[in-house]
């Protein structure tokens, strides 16, 4: 997983170059009003980051869906985006199937797997990822992609392809003190329970530093966002719970007013002796400010996981599961 880790400014170099070679033979007669992206997890999360880091770009509405079934509303306006890094995960691949029996088109992204099997067998097309990694370590693989895909169809621009190259060059020139803050980090977050809050902008990212967690780290986390936090969470901060730890994560770009809650809130926090500390972003815009976090959160579950014994490869259980799952036939 330290290879990988290191190597995601690399990955997301290597995207580029594979979204500048994809081919689409899709057509659409009529204007796409909306985008569905289907995934799971790692393979899922890409869809949360997109509709995120364009919210300000695009015209059409974005949801992301992480279940065996396809919204009601879909039909012939929908770009429909299926995606699964291995290929086989169970709910991605029934969502293909159900594409392909209504006669719509998605475009699938993955290394390859029963997913690739249907979009070659339905003709969808297909963005090819290379195989063999963990899911969580090719989140620039899958991201990049979709946004090539909502380029081709028209959907936003190409200054995206600047962001990126800015983004992988922000996150080499920064990677040695992010590990080294990485590491630090991680011996005072040993043992504990992460909370996780952001501003919510980048509620996508807190929720990807919280798989991190529970994968690599084989911790529990639980995330929220600002404002919503302080409508709920914020009257159960009454006395010291040394389980947890809190992780608040900041950026320069946070809505202004949210910047008070935030101040306000970990005021109420450190009173009552729990233990809170802050990942500040770096960057010139929104996309090296997530992707800095995220490469922060990644080093972070990494630097976790070995200091608490534990193997960041290792998810023997999810392994299992699939197992269990795929003796079942309902």
């Amino acid at each position: 997983m330290y290879q990988l880790i290191k190597d995601f400014p690399a990955q997301i170099n290597a995207a580029l170059e594979i979204g500048e070679k994809a081919v689409f033979n899709t057509k659409f007669t009529s204007p796409i009003k909306n985008i569905v992206v289907s995934g799971l997890g790692g393979s899922g999360i890409g869809g949360n980051l997109l509709a995120e880091l364009l919210r300000d770009e695009l015209k059409v509405p974005v949801v992301v869906n992480k279940g065996y079934t396809l919204p009601a509303f879909i039909d012939n306006s929908t770009l429909l985006i299926l995606c699964s890094y291995s290929g086989n995960t169970e709910e991605t691949v029934t969502c293909a199937n159900l594409a392909a029996q209504n006669k719509w088109n998605p475009i699938c992204i993955t290394s390859g797997g029963k997913l690739a099997d249907i979009a070659v067998k339905n003709n969808f097309d297909l963005i090819t990822i290379p195989s063999g990694f963990p899911p969580r370590a090719c989140l620039g693989y899958s991201i990049v992609g979709l946004f090539y895909v909502l380029n081709h169809f028209g959907l936003i621009g190409d200054s995206f392809k600047a962001a990126y190259k800015k983004v992988a060059n922000l996150l080499q020139a920064e990677q040695a003190d992010i590990m080294k803050g990485a590491e630090a980090l991680a011996a005072d977050l040993k043992g504990k329970v992460m909370i996780v809050y952001a501003d919510e902008k980048y509620d996508s990212v807190a929720v990807r530093i919280k798989q991190q967690f529970n994968e690599n780290s084989k911790s529990h986390s639980w995330v929220n966002v600002f404002p919503e936090v302080n409508h709920n969470e914020l009257v159960g901060w009454r006395r010291d719970y040394p389980s947890l730890a809190i992780v608040v994560l900041r950026a320069d770009d946070e809505y202004k007013r949210n910047t008070y809650r935030i101040e306000f809130t970990e005021g109420v926090i450190k009173k009552t002796g729990n233990s809170l500390h802050e990942i500040k972003a770096k960057g010139a815009d929104t996309f090296e400010k997530h992707f800095y976090l995220i490469h922060w959160g990644d080093w972070l579950s990494y630097y976790l996981a070995v200091g608490q014994g534990f193997d960041p490869m290792e998810i023997e259980v999810l392994t299992a599961l699939k197992h269990h799952m795929s003796s079942i036939v309902d």
